[in-house]
């Protein structure tokens, strides 16, 4: 029997905490280049299926400046002992190049995954992308906005879900405005390094790296899992923002706002037996994987 066959069962009665695993095959370039900020980190099942197992695509966070490829916590064991492939990309920083190469790492790193994943018994036509805190906000425009994509020879339609967590730009100009309002009312001055800077430095784009102005009906987004923490009030309203927009354009979408968690756990917990975020994840991908 498949092991996604048992996924709806997770909530239930979940799995004992896994552990860290070392990668099936390491710091592999997607981008004919030896930087190693453009390379990513394979994790195959320890059995083969029979059938080719789904991906999870997974991207870091760290601000769109830092983070690395590594910082995946229990989520490789977890998942391959689920039956999934896991790939783990890196990509370069904001301080290094445009917002622009960044999301054509990312794309890039996909082509690399959909041309070569099979290699690991994976299937490069049912891929959930996911990622933490800028690496949601890569992850969610990735699967909404299809130029870069397109620009690799892909499609939206190798996407059978998206999962975000706790990302606060999914709507840029609305984070820059509370944001501001905040420091205004504490008296403190604009810095002069943050997301005005890290999207361009122009409200023109500002709007066009926001996810939620791509959404349009018909052009095969994939249902989106929207994870952030309950408590927090900026990455829910960008969370619910998201959803809406979604939702407007007849798109499957949820955000679930973790209980009892913060930015850093939320992350560091998916794969952690009782943990509210797993169970909806796993909840999540039995029904877009329609097993």
């Amino acid at each position: 029997m498949h092991p996604l066959i048992t996924l709806l069962g997770f909530a239930l009665a979940a799995a004992p905490t896994p552990t860290t695993l070392t990668p099936t095959k390491a710091d592999v370039p997607y981008a004919n280049t030896t930087e190693i900020r453009q390379t990513l980190n394979v994790y195959a099942p320890a059995k083969k299926s029979d059938t080719p197992a789904p991906v999870i695509f997974w991207i870091h966070g760290g601000g769109w400046q830092s983070g690395e490829k590594t910082n995946v916590q229990l989520k490789p064991k977890f998942f391959t002992e689920q039956g999934f492939v896991f790939v783990s990309t890196n990509h370069r920083f904001v301080k290094t190049v445009p917002m622009n190469e960044i999301l054509s790492d990312i794309a890039k790193s996909l082509h690399w995954t959909h041309d070569h994943v099979a290699e690991f018994g994976g299937d490069p036509n049912r891929i959930i992308i996911m990622g933490h805190s800028s690496g949601a906000q890569l992850a969610a425009y990735t699967a909404i906005d299809d130029r870069y994509l397109k620009a690799e020879g892909l499609s939206l339609k190798m996407f059978k879900g998206c999962v975000p967590l706790d990302a606060d730009t999914f709507d840029i100009p609305l984070i820059i405005q509370i944001a501001s309002a905040k420091r205004k009312a504490a008296g403190k001055p604009e810095p002069t390094w943050g997301h005005r800077e890290y999207f361009g430095g122009t409200p023109e784009l500002w709007a066009d790296y926001s996810c939620t102005n791509h959404v349009e009906s018909g052009k095969g987004i994939p249902p989106f899992l929207i994870l952030h923490v309950g408590a927090t009030p900026e990455t829910t309203a960008q969370a619910k923002r998201l959803e809406s927009v979604l939702l407007s354009k007849k798109v499957s979408a949820k955000a679930f706002g973790a209980p009892d968690s913060d930015h850093g756990k939320i992350n560091n917990d998916i794969g952690l037996e009782g943990d509210a975020s797993t169970a909806e994840v796993m909840a999540f991908l039995h029904t877009v994987l329609g097993k």
